[in-house]
């Protein structure tokens, strides 16, 4: 396991990934132009690209998974857009403790989603044979308490909001739809 921290500051910029072949990305039907596309890296891998990237013509660059990524922010005037997106041939992402620019993000319509740091602005080494893991099994998974929101065209349901649990009306709000109070409570 290897991880990369900033050349100047010393910054630690993401998780202890492995290395693998730089694959040849996802078939060409997964990549959509009105979602968001998945990413060209499992989490918690990483692979080298020996081939020339981006306006400069890098060569080496270490291709992450976006969510591997940490330490990091976006520096909005540098940032290029695509047809809705980052299209990630400019460094636009800086490091969170001095501000290097240190990587380009890459998530636009038939493009798969991922994080380039560029060599001479990063340091790679050696982490501990096993990624941190948390004390807590369920620590992961502990945001999955609210469902994913509902991305469907068609379909949208209001969600029942309870401001006050004693009270035993639930009120509907959402577009398009009358406040009324609807009573939940068994009858007496």
């Amino acid at each position: 396991m290897e991880g990369f921290r900033c050349a100047r500051c010393g910054n630690p910029l993401s998780v202890p990934v492995r290395l693998v072949a730089l694959p040849a990305g996802p078939h060409w039907s997964l990549l959509d132009c009105h979602h968001v596309n998945p990413p060209l890296l499992d989490p918690g891998t990483y692979a080298i690209d020996e081939a020339a990237y981006g306006r400069d013509q890098v060569v080496g660059t270490f291709v992450l998974s976006p969510g591997d990524v940490r330490g990091t922010r976006f520096v909005h005037d540098l940032v290029r857009t695509g047809c809705w997106s980052l299209v990630g041939w400019n460094p636009c992402v800086a490091c969170a403790g001095c501000g290097a620019l240190v990587a380009s993000r890459t998530d636009d319509c038939r493009a798969a989603q991922e994080t380039r740091f560029y060599p001479a602005m990063v340091v790679r080494e050696s982490c501990d044979d096993e990624p941190e893991r948390a004390t807590d099994p369920f620590a992961l998974i502990a945001d999955w308490d609210s469902p994913a929101p509902d991305t469907r065209q068609h379909g949208w349901v209001p969600r029942p909001i309870r401001p006050r649990p004693e009270l035993v009306a639930t009120r509907w709000r959402g577009r398009g739809v009358k406040e009324h109070l609807f009573r939940d409570d068994p009858p007496a």
